[in-house]
């Protein structure tokens, strides 16, 4: 869907996962290649809302694939989100029929196998709906999606794992568990993006199960899983949604020497500090700057820099640690940043 790992009870965390930038129109030249990829070219010459409403109309699978491609190709980024979103929540409340239900779970698995982007996006959109008939099928598709070539699919994959478990936590955590252990290192980024999907601020007892999740991957030292624990799952996710919690984990991963360790920690607080938390984020930060190793120091110098643009009280703080030899070169960077 437009976000396809959070909730609505989780908009202020939406933005992060495969948002969409504004883009432009793509003109004609556009349409006319997507009247020679589809089958139903004929109806590209048609407004695009009411193209979608009649795919819509036309129970069939092949008009609502060239529907979304058309969407895609001649509306700019956000409004293709939007048009696919409506089309996501049309056919996802049909599913309570039954013999629409069935239809659906067959385009589902055809979709998943189509060539367009935009078939697989919808087949992640409606994966989770269909766990408790096909949960087998279901987690079987939904990890073949996660290592799709395609970015947005992979990110529409992470929102199907995110609502597999916050329809149920208690019981399917354990696969969240299952897929974070996968050898392939996209599973394993998608799982990570997906527990901020999971997390929730009313339900303050997920905490202590997530950092467990993510603790075995501070060490991981492929860039693609590493680039999504400290910045986004941790810094945008946990730290937001829960701070004390994963501030108190912090100290507990903080006497680690590993430099990816120490690097995950920074980039998470360089990324989502909350002002109320400025203290007990430069506790960590302290200790991160004063080490030696530039890809440690540099990202804590980072972090540092983001609380004096955001917190008064840090700044003179700052310049009190200069008189420390080993602060002196993160200060120095982070001030030299901040400069009104």
């Amino acid at each position: 869907m437009a976000n396809p790992v959070t909730s609505s009870a989780n908009e202020a965390r939406e933005a992060s996962i495969g948002a969409e930038q504004l883009g432009g129109g793509n003109g004609d030249r556009r349409s006319d290649v997507v009247e020679q990829m589809t089958p139903v070219a004929a109806m590209v010459r048609v407004p695009i809302r009411e193209q979608v409403d009649r795919a819509l109309q036309c129970d069939d699978l092949e008009v609502m694939v060239a529907a979304l491609v058309a969407v895609s190709w001649r509306r700019s980024a956000a409004e293709a989100e939007v048009l696919k979103t409506y089309v996501f929540q049309q056919l996802l409340s049909r599913t309570n029929d039954p013999v629409e239900r069935r239809r659906l779970w067959t385009w589902t698995r055809l979709s998943a196998a189509r060539p367009e982007t935009e078939a697989r996006e919808m087949a992640c959109a409606l994966l989770d709906t269909f766990w408790k008939d096909h949960r087998k099928d279901v987690e079987r598709i939904t990890l073949n999606l996660a290592r799709d070539e395609d970015t947005e699919v992979r990110q529409y994959a992470a929102g199907t794992m995110a609502r597999i478990v916050r329809a149920n936590f208690r019981s399917r955590f354990r696969y969240l568990q299952k897929w974070s252990r996968h050898p392939d290192p996209s599973v394993r980024r998608q799982v990570i993006i997906a527990t901020v999907g999971v997390a929730d601020p009313e339900h303050p007892e997920r905490a202590k199960q997530l950092l467990d999740l993510l603790e075995p991957h501070l060490t991981d030292r492929d860039p693609y899983v590493r680039r999504n624990l400290g910045p986004f799952a941790l810094g945008q996710g946990l730290l937001r949604v829960y701070p004390e919690e994963t501030l108190e984990r912090f100290q507990r991963w903080l006497p680690s020497e590993d430099e990816v360790v120490r690097w995950n920690l920074a980039m998470a607080l360089a990324a989502g500090v909350a002002l109320s938390q400025w203290e007990a984020a430069l506790e960590v930060l302290r200790v991160l700057a004063a080490d030696q190793r530039r890809f440690v120091w540099g990202a804590a110098s980072t972090a540092l820099g983001n609380l004096v643009r955001h917190c008064a009280e840090v700044r003179p703080i700052l310049r009190h640690w200069m008189r420390d030899p080993q602060l002196r070169v993160a200060v120095t960077f982070a001030l030299r940043n901040t400069r009104r």
